[in-house]
């Protein structure tokens, strides 16, 4: 797949809400769009929003005790998302950005999509998987699931279900991969995307939330 000579692709903003509230505030560039899936990218140098002073150990407890927003600098990895509609993972391609070189895929355990205003909401469900180039896996952040169930944040069935999706996927690796993105690289003429208008307004959540 070659990106050369392609136009800017335009830039949506996924937004991960937890319980009506604005977690990740990421600008992607949206590589293909079907009435399927949706592929974007992100790379290292843009400016998303997110926690201030992250902890990945305080992950958990920072979802029931709440955050603050700040500057969070993409970095190191870039990442083509590839999210098909209505299904509760996204499979993602990650690459050395400096190099190019291909690191493998990771399986994002997530709500399905929902479109906004502005791009698509979702939010990251704890557990993910990560696959060598070779194909070998691992689990990946299977504590943070357990320790999700513990304090309440997914009942029994809910992380079940969440755990069943990760098997399902791990299932039809042998289908799923390779892509056909692995060897593609975007086009170094592209602009960063950026944090649009309104990206901290979530009217449209608290509407969904209230049934309007």
């Amino acid at each position: 797949m070659n990106s050369r000579d392609r136009p800017q692709p335009r830039t949506a903003l996924w937004r991960y809400i937890h319980k009506g509230r604005l977690r990740w505030a990421m600008p992607n560039l949206v590589i293909e769009e079907t009435p399927a899936r949706v592929a974007s990218l992100i790379v290292p140098g843009v400016v998303t929003k997110g926690p201030k002073d992250p902890v990945h150990e305080r992950y958990v407890q920072n979802l029931l005790t709440g955050w603050e927003l700040d500057d969070w600098v993409w970095h190191s990895k870039r990442i083509l998302h590839l999210t098909t509609f209505g299904a509760s993972h996204a499979l993602d391609l990650h690459w050395d950005h400096a190099t190019g070189r291909f690191l493998g895929w990771y399986v994002n355990l997530q709500e399905p999509l929902r479109r906004s205003p502005l791009g698509f909401d979702t939010f990251d469900q704890m557990l993910d998987i990560w696959i060598e180039p070779d194909g070998s896996w691992r689990w990946k952040d299977w504590d943070e699931l357990v320790e999700a169930e513990r304090v309440g944040l997914f009942t029994t069935d809910e992380a079940a279900a969440i755990r069943a999706e990760g098997e399902r996927v791990i299932a039809k690796l042998g289908t799923l991969l390779p892509t056909g993105w692995e060897d593609w690289q975007p086009d170094p003429a592209w602009s960063r995307p950026a944090l649009p208008e309104g990206w901290n307004t979530l009217d449209d959540v608290v509407a969904r939330l209230h049934g309007a």
